[in-house]
């Protein structure tokens, strides 16, 4: 963990490698022995019915992944009532001197604690949120309660960023709408020359939607809207087309007919037919003669012949027929018709009737004309009979056709009362208009932002918002709540601290409760900080040593199982947490009976440590009475290829050396002596000769480089020094393994351990020789 960070105890978290031993509940005997153990982990196959009976202190030793944590893992099953998430599967029973097995149906409940990893990962936690300042957040209970604080704390937070994100999003799509709504209202001004018109104005057109936007005008429509509303010159009304179209055949059948008609020759004048100007100038004259004796023109005397001559000429029939051709002209002359073309100029009509007015105008005139035409020409022809009445004339083949005429007048008859509507509906259609185009522009701005959907969204998160406020008002209490609980878990303080000063003889480390109710590690006066892993490792082990005896848990009633306590720690703590233990856990007095006594039910301790087994095993072994404390190996074997763990007892050569370096020499040389095919002797065989190079190089020349660096320091041939290395590497990784491996054969092994040995021999033999007096002396 690097230097700085922050430890959270909220159960009070404790280093990697520790484990607490379990008790259990209402015996007042200890666990005699594990009998078996299936699928739990790398004991998949394992019978305990050999091994001496546990005692009141037991002290397991063995290597990094020999199985040493699963184990504790096992009694902590027995803890916690429950099987481990990574072996559902597992099956395991333990004998107890009450005659009860405790197996995986965890009938009988255990009174059991255990000190180790995953004790650790519930119960302590370094907490990096305040930087580098260490933060203890203790207990298993406060770990869940901080950790629900935390995370309840980081939810209100999320939430109310939620809560500011939706309100600005609403907020947004509010500001899009009124923008919309006073550009449009804007434009309604500009273009409809409405004055104090602003988005008040547009939201009841809106509001009379109904809820859906309707469809802008067309570019026709939008143009004749735009037309009416903007128009400020109202029309005169213009007088109705008076156009009487009568029965005409009647009329043209009679003067056609005086066209034809043939006058008597017989009194007639030949020289007065011939000349119809001068006959109409003697019939002028006529009247003048009546009784006259002399011409008035010439003054020739007028003969009684001549006179009776031209009043036959001009006979009654004649006068007869020219009264008869007049009143057919007149009546021809009534029916031509005449149209009052002042009243009906195009700047009468409304200019979106121009087009209307050139086009019925132009067919009303060319039919009237066409008729007028038609009955001029007849009356033409009658005028020609008129100046000479004996000549017969060419009649028109056919009448005039008026079914066009009277469509033309119908048509612009229409276009004049359309227009003399408009007139009268001037004001009402203006103000049509403009409510059409006022709905059109709000209708054309509205449908660019999708006002409707924008408005439920904007109710959609209004609504989120008022339940978000909800949740943040609840979160607030929860938090609230948690924030008082862990205040009054903090008192614990005062314990820890009391057992601090037990563990490291002084008050050097201290815990000081904050106002937010956490525990601050202080060194002195200053925040503890750039703790080391030893120091974290002994403040986790003397948080789980206060937890022992909360809630007036009886000490004497507890089996403890303490896993690897000092896989971290340097020398100085080793003894400090070899001291703690031991007066935790031993009592002597000579004056008792029994003198020496286990403070706990029992005591097992595991330990990966040699230094520390030898530290632990002195005041269990040899200052107890005998049979008080055991001691075990949990050792990996290959079991026919499958890799496993089981627990021996501890061979005497290890009790024996008290280094680690002297038991790996002695262990080397005996198997030089005599090597053994057996699996059970063969597969640790390569992580010694890798731990006995170590120690030796380590020493010799004072450094801690890898084996590949300073082996040909001591092994000077190439070839030899490679297979050494390689016999070391990849043998000793073995413990590693999960699976089944080839192991080397006895050949091989007693080649590499000779020319290990022999190296050391070669490079110090006073050295060699003192370590082969050991093995003499023992």
């Amino acid at each position: 963990m690097a230097a700085g960070s922050v430890l959270r105890l909220n159960s009070w978290l404790l280093p990697t490698d520790l484990i607490l031993g379990f008790a259990c509940l209402g015996a007042s005997k200890v666990f005699r022995r594990i009998s078996s153990v299936k699928n739990f982990g790398v004991f998949n196959d394992y019978s305990g019915g050999q091994i001496p009976e546990f005692a009141s202190f037991n002290l397991l030793y063995g290597w990094n992944y020999s199985g040493k944590t699963t184990l504790s893992r096992l009694f902590r099953c027995l803890e916690k009532g429950e099987l481990h998430p990574d072996y559902i599967n597992a099956k395991f029973s333990l004998s107890h001197q009450d005659g009860n097995l405790y197996e995986q149906d965890f009938a009988i409940p255990c009174n059991v604690r255990v000190f180790n990893e995953d004790f650790r990962n519930e119960n302590l936690g370094w907490d990096d949120a305040n930087g580098f300042t260490p933060i203890l957040i203790l207990g298993s209970e406060n770990i869940e309660k901080r950790d629900a604080l935390t995370r309840k704390e980081g939810e209100r937070d999320k939430l109310g960023v939620e809560i500011t994100d939706r309100e600005k999003d609403a907020a947004k799509l509010e500001k899009a709408i009124s923008e919309a709504e006073t550009e449009c209202a804007g434009q309604i001004a500009r273009e409809l020359g409405i004055a104090r018109f602003d988005r008040r104005h547009v939201r009841p057109i809106i509001e009379g939607w109904n809820g859906e936007v309707p469809t802008p005008l067309d570019d026709e429509s939008f143009q004749n809207e735009k037309r009416k509303a903007v128009a400020t010159e109202e029309k005169p009304v213009l007088p109705v087309l008076e156009l009487k179209i009568g029965a005409l055949e009647e009329i043209w059948s009679a003067a056609s007919a005086l066209v034809i008609e043939q006058l008597g020759m017989s009194g007639a004048i030949a020289r007065l037919v011939e000349r119809p100007d001068i006959g109409s100038w003697v019939e002028q004259g006529l009247h003048f003669h009546v009784d006259a004796t002399h011409c008035e023109f010439c003054k020739n005397p007028l003969t009684h012949e001549r006179i009776e001559a031209l009043n036959a000429h001009f006979s009654d029939a004649f006068e007869d027929l020219k009264r008869r051709i007049s009143k057919a002209t007149a009546e021809l002359r009534d029916r031509m018709l005449h149209i009052d073309d002042a009243s009906y100029v195009r700047s009468a009509f409304y200019s979106d009737l121009e087009k209307e007015h050139n086009e019925a105008g132009s067919a009303l005139k060319a039919a009237r004309d066409t008729f007028n035409s038609d009955i001029q020409a007849l009356i033409g022809l009658l005028e020609s009979k008129q100046e000479n009445p004996f000549r017969v004339l060419q009649a028109p083949e056919e009448q005039p056709e008026t079914a066009t005429l009277k469509g033309a007048v119908e048509r612009f008859s229409r276009l004049i009362e359309q227009n003399n509507e408009r007139t009268h509906g001037f004001a009402q259609a203006r103000s049509a208009a403009i409510e059409n185009l006022k709905t059109h522009y709000a209708a054309t701005a509205m449908r660019k932002i999708d006002r409707f959907k924008t408005q439920a969204r904007i109710a959609e998160l209004e609504e989120s918002v008022r339940k978000a406020k909800q949740d943040l008002t609840g979160l607030e209490q929860e938090i609230a709540t948690l924030q008082s609980e862990l205040s009054n878990a903090a008192k614990g303080a005062e314990a820890i601290n009391e057992t601090l000063l037990r563990f490291f003889g002084k008050a050097d480390i201290q815990v000081k409760v904050t106002d937010e109710g956490n525990f601050l590690l202080m060194r002195g006066d200053h925040p503890a900080r750039n703790l080391s892993e030893g120091e974290r490792t002994a403040i986790a082990f003397c948080y789980f040593i206060t937890k022992l005896f909360e809630n007036g848990n009886n000490l004497d009633d507890t089996i403890v199982y303490i896993d690897d306590p000092i896989s971290s720690l340097d020398a100085h703590h080793l003894l400090h947490i070899n001291a703690f233990i031991k007066e935790t856990f031993y009592r002597f007095d000579s004056a008792a009976d029994p003198k020496h006594k286990c403070l706990a039910k029992q005591l097992f301790i595991s330990t990966h440590s040699y230094e520390f087994f030898h530290l632990t095993w002195e005041w269990m072994s040899e200052r107890t009475p005998k049979g008080f404390g055991r001691a075990y190996l949990v050792e990996r074997t290959d079991n026919n290829g499958l890799i496993c763990s089981r627990i021996v007892e501890c061979p005497e050569s290890i009790k024996q050396f008290r280094s680690e370096y002297l038991f790996l020499f002695n262990q080397l040389v005996g198997y030089s002596e005599n090597p053994s095919n057996d699996p059970q002797i063969i597969f640790n065989l390569g992580n010694m000769a890798r731990r006995f190079v170590e120690g030796y190089l380590s020493f010799k020349f004072l450094e801690h480089n890898k084996i590949d660096i300073s082996i040909p320091k001591l092994i000077p041939e190439p070839l030899k020094a490679e297979r050494a290395r390689k016999f070391m590497h990849f043998y000793s990784h073995a413990l590693k393994r999960a699976g089944g491996m080839q192991l080397p054969d006895m050949s091989e092994a007693q080649a590499v351990v000779n020319i290990i040995l022999e190296a050391v021999r070669a490079h110090d033999p006073v050295h060699y020789g003192a370590l082969q007096a050991t093995r003499q002396q023992a």
